[in-house]
C-alpha cells in the first residue's frame, strides 16, 4: 500500500468579475457608445485553492486579489511564433476593486480581424491581428528594459544556501520588453519555509476558452477555442464583451511533513505513556539524493506551457539542503530537554500526527516534469524516559536516523515530481518497548512512501 501522503492542488475554481461599462467609477474609462467598434480586452480569473502569494504565504483568491497578477500580451498578423515580442502589454498590472479586475491604460482589440470581415456598415478588412495572453501571480514591479525586479526584495537570511544569506527569494526577474519569444519569470526557492512564495501562471480555464470572434459563419478563424489548461495564444477579438479567462495554476510543487510515533507496532499509534516518556525532535534535514542531482533551486519559468497544465522550466540542478530545527521554523511543540519533561506545551511526538513546520508553511519547490524526485531525509530526535534510578533520573537516548524516500505521481501526462501538486513527509518514530522473556528485535528501516524512521517489527 502506498504511503507517501500525495494531496492534489485542489481542483475546484472560483470566478470572479471583470471589467465592465461600469469600470469609470474604478478609473478605467470604457466609451460605453462604441464597444462593438472598439471593444476593451478585460479579464476574468480562476484561481485553484490553496496556492502561495507575494508575497509569502499559500495563495488564495483573496490574496490573488491583494497582490493582483502580471499579463504580457503579443499582437501578430500571423500564428504565434518565438520571434514575437510583448508589444501590445508588458508586465501589465491587473489589480481588483471590487467587483472587477482593472488595469490602465485601456487596451482594446485589434478591429482587423481578416476579409470576411463585415460590420452593420459594410467596412472590411484585409489583414487579421492576433492576441496572445500570457500571465504570472503574484505581480512584481520590474524595470522593462532588462526585467530586473524593482519591488521590496524577500530576504532568506537565517538559511543553509550558498551564499548566505539569500538577499532574494521568491520572483528575481522578468524576462524583458525587447525579449523575443514567451515571456520567462526567474524563480529562487526559500530554505525557509515562511519565506516561500508561491509563483502562479495563467492558462485555459476549466473547461476551455470558447468564444465566437466578430468573424461570420463561414469564416474558419471565427470560432475560438483553447482546451484546459494550455496558453491562451492567437485569439482574435470576439464578437461581444467577453473576457480574457486565466486559470492560475501552481509551477512549483509544495512539500510538509508530519511527525507521529508508532509504539509497538507497525501503523502510527499505540499506547505511549507520556508521564514517562516523551520524544522531542531536534532536527529535520532534506537534501536531493539523486546521482546526478535533479532538483533545481533557481530557474525560469516559460509563461508557455508544452503540455496541459505542465509547468514549462528552464532549470539546472542546484545544491539543495532544506533544514528545519530549533532556530529555523521548527514547531515549538516538537522542541524540548529534559527541562521540558512536565511542560504540557512541550508534548513533543504523540501518537497523533503533529505538524514539523511552524505557522502552517511549506517549502515550495521547483518540480522536474517526468522525473521523479529523490530526496535523503535526516531527523535528529531524542527519547527522554523518566526514571529516578539512573543517574540525573532521566534515561536519554540520541538517534539520527537518515532514509531515502521518492516523490512522484503517476497521474496520466503528470508524471515525476509534478508542479501544482502538494506532498507530506510522514516521519514515522517507531518505538518498540524493551519486554521481559521476549527478544528486542533491532529497528528497522522499512516500507517505500511513508518515511518510517524508524519502523518498528510486526
Amino acid at each position: 500500500m502506498k504511503r507517501m501522503y500525495l494531496f492534489l492542488a485542489a481542483a475546484a475554481m472560483l470566478l470572479t468579475t471583470a471589467c465592465s461599462n461600469d469600470d469609470a467609477a474604478n478609473g478605467v474609462a470604457l466609451d460605453s457608445q462604441t464597444t462593438a467598434a472598439n471593444l476593451a480586452v478585460g479579464f476574468d480569473t480562476y484561481t485553484a485553492n490553496a496556492t502561495r502569494s507575494g508575497q509569502t504565504g499559500v495563495m488564495n483568491t483573496t490574496q490573488l486579489q491583494t497582490t493582483g497578477f502580471g499579463v504580457f500580451a503579443y499582437q501578430s498578423e500571423d500564428v504565434w511564433t518565438a520571434t514575437n515580442k510583448p508589444d501590445f502589454m508588458y508586465n501589465q498590472h491587473v489589480t481588483y476593486t471590487t467587483p472587477s479586475w482593472i488595469y490602465s491604460p485601456l487596451k482594446y482589440w485589434p478591429n482587423e480581424t481578416g476579409s470576411n470581415n463585415i460590420d452593420d456598415n459594410g467596412a472590411r478588412s484585409g489583414k487579421l491581428e492576433r492576441l496572445t495572453f500570457f500571465a504570472y501571480a503574484p505581480y512584481v514591479e520590474a524595470t522593462v528594459a532588462d526585467g530586473k525586479v524593482t519591488s521590496t526584495a524577500i530576504t532568506d537570511v537565517d538559511n543553509e544556501a550558498t551564499p548566505n544569506p539569500l538577499t532574494n527569494v521568491g520572483i528575481t526577474a522578468l524576462s524583458a520588453n525587447d525579449a523575443a519569444g514567451a515571456a520567462k519569470v526567474t524563480y529562487q526557492i526559500a530554505y525557509t519555509p515562511s519565506k516561500s512564495v508561491d509563483l502562479l501562471w495563467g492558462v485555459a480555464p476549466a473547461g476551455g476558452l470558447d468564444y465566437q470572434s466578430v468573424n461570420p459563419a463561414n469564416n474558419a478563424n471565427a470560432h475560438i477555442t483553447r482546451l484546459e489548461g494550455t496558453p491562451l495564444i492567437d485569439l482574435m477579438k470576439p464578437d461581444k464583451d467577453q473576457k480574457i479567462k486565466f486559470l492560475f495554476k501552481h509551477a512549483l510543487a509544495r512539500l510538509g511533513m508530519t511527525v507521529v510515533a508508532a509504539v509497538d507496532q507497525i501503523a502510527p499509534g499505540g499506547s505511549l505513556d507520556k508521564t514517562e516518556t516523551k520524544i522531542f525532535v531536534n532536527s529535520v534535514t532534506i537534501t536531493d539524493a539523486s546521482s546526478p542531482k535533479t532538483i533545481a533551486t533557481t530557474g525560469d519559468l516559460i509563461l508557455k506551457n508544452n503540455s496541459a497544465g505542465v509547468a514549462n522550466w528552464e532549470a539546472s540542478a542546484g545544491d539543495l539542503k532544506l533544514v528545519i530545527n530549533s532556530s529555523r521554523e521548527l514547531n515549538s511543540a516538537l522542541i524540548g530537554t529534559k527541562s521540558d519533561f512536565a511542560n504540557a506545551e512541550k508534548p513533543g511526538v504523540t501518537t497523533s500526527e503533529t505538524p514539523v513546520i511552524a505557522g502552517g508553511n511549506y517549502f515550495m519547490l521547483i518540480p522536474t516534469p517526468g522525473q521523479a524526485a529523490n530526496l535523503d531525509v535526516t531527523i535528529d530526535y531524542t527519547v527522554i524516559t523518566k526514571d529516578t534510578n539512573v543517574d540525573g533520573e532521566y534515561a536519554i537516548t540520541n538517534n539520527v536516523i537518515t532514509k531515502q524516500i521518492t516523490l512522484n505521481s503517476t497521474e496520466t501526462g503528470h508524471t515525476g515530481f509534478t508542479n501544482n501538486k502538494s506532498y507530506n513527509l510522514k516521519l514515522i518514530l517507531g518505538l518498540t518497548s524493551v519486554k521481559l522473556a521476549a527478544e528486542v528485535a533491532d529497528w528497522q528501516l522499512e516500507g517505500d512512501t511513508d518515511v518510517n524512521l524508524p519502523r518498528n517489527n510486526e
